[in-house]
């Protein structure tokens, strides 16, 4: 049969239902990936519209498996397009692993959401330039000219996407900042003019101060952190020149200000080695500083019972959300390509720690996932508590949890209560920790081994018991929610779980033969 007859064929099955219109999708997907030198068949481009069309009928987990299957080989651009606007969990081994010229990476760019954008600017930072999304979100880099005297110098611009160091870096200052708030009464990031808190600045690569934010210029803008100050009560840290000299990023490190007006005073100033995307070039540095306030503790870790307040800032923790998912996707994509050999034979050794990576990276994926959608939840709902009977909850699921206990062949046991028993949360955030921690322990239980579900209620809150599996009897508090290495006990689960829990208002916590989600009684 003729390769237009084949793709004939498969775009005239009736697809009614999702099964159907998944099967059709990936045979369509498998197909125009293996046209080779029939990708300039008059039929492939209607099987291109079918497959963007029909990709909203296909679970995004069959999507992402189609796209792993056909990495490694040379798709048209075409299929190329369709995947560089699915989202990234589907297309970075597709994108990771194709080899273009600068102007269909263009192409690809200009197809994709910021996500998919940021991920492509990854693997190749030209592309950044060439873009009216990446004009958008240019960031100052500071000129190597000498500052003029009260002025603040021109600063030409380049994006540089986030690497994972930057973004732990930023994950730390907002720690910080937080911690500071709680511990002085909730008082703003961003000091008052007269008594800033918070600046941010920039540096060329001759190490003189030459963009300021959040304190006063005059003060500041030519200060250099590349060698030691000497005289007039100025001090910069010799850990800092030292992370300098060798273009290694520096943290806490001390910068005294003797005569800058309301800018003087010790600062505790953290900074990253910043280089040109074109050339590789070192640019110069761009970091934070920070003064502490009488009687604030930045560095103090906020307590468990403060948890709930990581919600506090909803649209900056989703802003970071999704800086740590472009790097963490990327990760995985790169992972999977090792894995799946999709760029030639890789030596076991090597494919069993790309498992693990992907195993693990994955995870961390869930756990963002869910704070970002805690704080969409946040922001949504204004900070209120809804209602929710916890007995018609687990009667209106258990059709799906003893679905899912079937999968990992397990017997569940689910017990009805006779009683309402109404909590104070949201909805769609207690039925997602019910499936999270079912799930989690389901898969920590042995081949036909039961489990139970039920409700109970006390004076003050009320919750759903899940019983515990072998594995985790007779575990001590500490070990169920062990260290973050402890994932194949589930451990990191279970702490995810917990603090989800305690973010919704209530907690998980552990009874002798089970653990159980609570929360305020309505």
């Amino acid at each position: 049969m003729r390769f237009d007859d084949r793709l004939l064929t498969v775009l005239k099955q009736p697809a009614e239902d999702r099964h159907d219109a998944a099967v059709r999708w990936r045979q369509l997907v498998d197909l125009v990936a293996r046209a080779g030198a029939n990708s300039t068949s008059s039929t492939v481009p209607e099987a291109l519209v079918a497959i963007r069309n029909e990709a909203r009928r296909v679970e995004e987990p069959l999507r992402a498996a189609a796209a792993r299957a056909v990495a490694a080989l040379p798709l048209p651009f075409g299929l190329l397009e369709y995947f560089a606007s699915d989202s990234l969990t589907v297309g970075a081994p597709v994108l990771a692993a194709a080899n273009l010229d600068s102007g269909q990476w263009s192409v690809l760019h200009s197809a994709a959401d910021a996500e998919t954008r940021a991920f492509i600017e990854t693997l190749h930072p030209e592309i950044a330039g060439q873009s009216r999304d990446a004009a958008a979100r240019m960031v100052p880099l500071p000129n190597t000219a000498a500052p003029l005297a009260g002025k603040e110098p021109e600063t030409p611009h380049a994006y540089m996407p986030p690497s994972l160091h930057q973004v732990v870096e930023r994950i730390e200052e907002r720690r910080r900042l937080r911690a500071a708030q709680q511990s002085s009464g909730n008082v703003p990031a961003v000091a008052p003019a007269e008594a800033p808190a918070l600046f941010r600045w920039e540096c060329g690569p001759s190490g003189e101060i030459a963009w300021v934010e959040g304190a006063p210029r005059g003060g500041l803008i030519g200060r250099s952190l590349a060698k030691p100050i000497e005289g007039d009560g100025d001090r910069i840290d010799q850990e800092v020149v030292r992370a300098f000299t060798m273009r290694a990023p520096f943290r806490d490190g001390l910068l005294k200000v003797a005569f800058g007006g309301s800018a003087s005073g010790e600062w505790k100033i953290s900074g990253v080695p910043a280089f040109d995307p074109t050339d590789g070039r070192f640019a110069g540095y761009r970091g934070v500083a920070l003064r502490e306030r009488r009687g604030a503790a930045p560095d103090a870790e906020p307590a468990a019972e403060t948890l709930p307040d990581v919600l506090a800032d909803p649209a900056s923790l989703r802003e970071l959300v999704h800086e740590i998912k472009t790097p963490l996707n990327a990760i995985i994509g790169f992972a999977e390509i090792i894995e799946g050999q999709y760029l030639g034979p890789a030596d076991r050794g090597y494919r069993n720690r790309a498992y693990e990576i992907v195993r693990q990276a994955r995870l961390l994926l869930t756990a963002i996932d869910d704070l970002d959608f805690a704080a969409k939840l946040h922001a949504a709902s204004g900070g209120r508590r809804e209602r929710v009977d916890l007995a018609s909850l687990l009667d209106r699921e258990s059709g799906q949890l003893r679905e899912i206990a079937a999968e990992r062949d397990v017997h569940v046991d689910i017990l009805s209560s006779r009683f309402d028993v109404p909590v104070t949360v949201e909805p769609e955030l207690v039925d997602r920790l019910l499936f999270r921690l079912f799930g989690a322990l389901a898969d920590l239980a042995e081949s036909g081994e039961g489990m139970q579900l039920s409700v109970e209620i006390a004076s003050d809150d009320a919750g759903i018991m899940i019983s515990r599996p072998n594995a985790l009897r007779g575990l001590s508090d500490a070990e169920l929610f062990g260290s973050a290495s402890d994932v194949a006990r589930g451990g990191f689960m279970l702490r995810l779980a917990r603090g989800l829990a305690r973010i919704a208002g209530g907690d998980l916590v552990p009874r002798r033969d089970a653990l159980a989600l609570v929360f305020p009684r309505a």
